[in-house]
């Protein structure tokens, strides 16, 4: 697992885990991992890194993390991408149920793919950009048919308004693209009236760090109040 430090990396997670490794196949233009696997010539096959199974009870078992840590899982791939295997995610949540007392959050752009309900220990989350309004909508109705205790939005990258209600789930993250320049940020009004709805609506909001230029004062960073 990779410890995220305060002021660097995700900043709403305390670790990453990332079983799955290789080059995403949705293929955002601006995904940071595909990036990073072109600046590091890293291996862009896919491969899991749990399939020996006594590495697996021997990983759950030594996974001695405080409760309420936050692990997001597959931070640098699709988890519910029809590539990942269903037997991959099987184990993923094996790992998970063994480790009540930890949450694991889950960010998905295909939430039409989820096959299963959520332990009580994950947060499921969905991604939209404001890029495909059409895509974002289909997405935010998908993630509201799925079953889990938690579920949060993550409007990351910012790249265009999304006129449709965020506000019925129980955490919005909101974030800039990054790496291109100021071209696409947000401008502070949007970003004002999101957080004014979100407090009318009692939905705890995070402004991811990359935002504190545009926003100016202290970044308000609030968790779902979620008892494990």
């Amino acid at each position: 697992m990779n410890k995220q430090r305060p002021g660097k990396g995700i900043g709403w997670c305390d670790f990453t885990w990332n079983p799955v490794k290789g080059l995403c196949p949705v293929g955002c233009w601006y995904c940071y991992a595909r990036a990073m696997y072109k600046r590091f010539k890293l291996p862009p096959e896919r491969e899991f890194i749990l399939n020996n199974s006594d590495y697996i009870d021997d990983y759950s078992n030594k996974l001695k993390l405080a409760s309420g840590t936050k692990v997001f899982i597959c931070s640098t791939f699709e988890i519910f991408h029809p590539s990942v295997k269903k037997e991959w995610r099987d184990i993923i949540f094996l790992i998970i149920e063994k480790n009540p007392d930890i949450i694991f959050q889950i960010l998905t752009k295909m939430p039409e793919n989820i096959d299963r309900p959520m332990p009580d220990n994950v947060w499921l989350g969905v991604s939209v950009t404001g890029e495909d309004e059409i895509l974002d909508i289909f997405t935010l109705d998908a993630l509201r048919d799925t079953k889990a205790k938690v579920k949060f939005v993550s409007y990351e990258p910012m790249l265009d308004w999304i006129g449709w209600p965020m506000f019925n789930f129980d955490w919005l993250i909101i974030g800039r693209l990054t790496g291109y320049g100021h071209k696409n940020d947000p401008p502070r009004y949007r970003l004002e009236k999101l957080i004014k709805e979100a407090a009318e609506n009692n939905v705890p909001i995070f402004l991811k760090n990359n935002l504190k230029e545009i926003w100016g004062g202290k970044l308000i960073q609030e968790f779902p109040n979620a008892s494990l």
